[in-house]
């Protein structure tokens, strides 16, 4: 019974305590359809055992610049040509790449659809499975910054043993890495102002006076022989 409650208490931490994320999938080389709504659930259930859910975009309808600004978005890049291998193949790292900033954040991720298929025939498993979690994987180093964990998803070996713990969908996120991807999402939402509400004063209206002056180089006009301009305006005025 204890058990039970303590389970019902964590499972509502998480849903007072979640966050939303924006994720933009760019389908480069031509991955199956199936296959990427095979990998979006699967990251979904990914995050949401973390208190996050996902709303999913496309590279098609772009985000703004401003609504970048007010809802942060993340960009994971499907791609079929052969990963810049700097580690063994038995790393997640040959999968997919995160583009991390030098602040430890990031927008921007890579996988490479060759190198899971190859992975998940080897270890009889499924490709749309092991993309979702690749890119559970590299969403997580662009909230977490690098480094990876012993186990859960931000651990860098990979084997039969994690593709056994992935179909039986045990691969989490630890409690530490979901609470700072909350705290990482939170400070986003925030902006710039690092997490703190920002209350700024409201534009107020301001009063100016109108000159009239002879217009530059006529010298005879039929109907309107005179410009108008705002007195003491560098934008809108010669300066003399």
């Amino acid at each position: 019974m204890r058990t039970l409650l303590m389970t019902a208490l964590c499972s509502v931490e998480l849903l007072t305590a979640g966050q939303q994320m924006n994720v933009a999938v760019c389908n480069l080389d031509g991955v199956r359809e199936p296959i990427i709504a095979k990998a979006k659930a699967e990251t979904e259930l990914v995050f949401r055992s973390a208190g996050v859910t996902i709303e999913w975009g496309d590279c098609d309808t772009f985000p703004t610049p401003d609504s970048l600004k007010r809802e942060p978005w993340f960009f994971v890049r499907l791609r079929t040509g052969k990963p810049p291998r700097t580690v063994g193949p038995a790393s997640l790292d040959v999968m997919g790449k995160a583009f991390v900033e030098e602040h430890g954040g990031g927008y921007m991720a890579d996988a490479y659809f060759q190198a899971i298929q190859d992975t998940s025939e080897q270890h009889h498993g499924e490709s749309g499975v092991l993309l979702g979690f690749v890119m559970a994987h590299e969403l997580g180093h662009l909230l977490l910054g690098p480094g990876h964990t012993p186990d859960g998803v931000m651990q860098a070996a990979w084997g039969q043993k994690q593709m056994d713990a992935l179909g039986q969908r045990w691969l989490k996120f630890t409690e530490d890495s979901a609470a700072r991807i909350r705290r990482a999402l939170e400070a986003r939402a925030a902006g710039d102002a690092g997490g703190k509400l920002v209350v700024r004063e409201a534009l107020r209206p301001v009063s100016f006076e109108i000159e009239a002056t002879p217009r530059i180089g006529i010298s005879q006009a039929a109907e309107l022989p005179l410009r108008f301009l705002i007195r003491d305006n560098r934008f809108v005025r010669r300066t003399r």
